[in-house]
């Protein structure tokens, strides 16, 4: 392989990573051919830019960091679906081990998943509790899925909300704010979407029971964020797993599950 035809693959490469990642809300963009290997650009959503070779040779493509050191968490995500080798050592930048909140406040991440494996349909839920910026309490769980229709990631992001709502009851807590990545969550808590489905309906209801007031903020996924992140793998985990497993999960109504 020659150079040019080296640099010519290398930019095909990092064009395809590039468009990828742009689809988890990531900016990016190319920068100059070298031998046998092209230069890009990320984007961080803080706006600071981070940089990166795409190699290409006779083991295939290599993804080398280059420049100020990424942020670990940035960087894992960027290449998570990368189909060749990354480079070691990898970036030195502490990955987040706080998040950003107000003195005093309670923070609560939640997210959902859904897994089809065998034949069998598993829900994943997860919550995560955050106080002073540092990660207090963590719950994870799967169901099956049975018939409720047309529901799948979303009933695990439901039942998330419905989980850490019962944490927090438990707690005695005054105020808690919620971070999402699924839209509907707020919409149909504020009541700007129609719950017209039995479990958006239950979701609703237990919500408007509540005494403690939740703040809606709405995160994007796969973007970064440690409290997202360790969420989404949570559920994801659980679902994949089956553990803990309910076939039938206690703060959903047995009637949404029909056999």
């Amino acid at each position: 392989m020659t150079i040019t035809e080296a640099a010519t693959l290398a930019q095909t490469h990092a064009q395809a990573l590039l468009t990828h990642i742009g689809t988890l809300g990531l900016q990016g963009e190319l920068g100059r051919a070298i031998q046998y290997g092209h230069k890009f650009f990320v984007t961080a959503p803080t706006g600071a830019r981070y940089q990166a070779i795409l190699y290409v040779g006779k083991s295939g493509p290599r993804l080398v960091a280059e420049g100020p050191a990424w942020p670990v968490e940035l960087w894992q995500t960027v290449t998570a679906h990368f189909a060749g080798s990354v480079a070691v050592p990898r970036p030195t930048a502490p990955a987040l081990a706080t998040i950003i909140q107000h003195d005093g406040s309670t923070v609560i991440y939640v997210d959902g998943s859904y897994v089809e494996s065998d034949n069998r349909q598993t829900v994943g839920w997860a919550f995560e509790v955050w106080q002073q910026g540092q990660s207090r309490y963590r719950r994870a769980g799967s169901f099956d899925a049975g018939h409720a229709d047309g529901t799948r990631n979303i009933a695990g992001e439901c039942y998330a909300v419905l989980a850490a709502l019962e944490w927090c009851e438990r707690a005695r807590l005054q105020a808690v704010e919620c971070r999402y990545d699924y839209i509907g969550l707020a919409h149909w808590a504020r009541g700007t979407w129609q719950a017209n489905t039995p479990l958006t309906q239950h979701f609703t209801t237990t919500l408007s029971r509540t005494a403690i007031p939740i703040t809606w903020v709405k995160v994007d996924a796969h973007c970064g964020e440690v409290g997202n992140r360790r969420v989404d793998e949570a559920a994801r985990q659980a679902a994949t797993t089956r553990e803990p497993f309910m076939d039938i999960p206690a703060l959903l109504p047995a009637t949404l599950f029909s056999r």
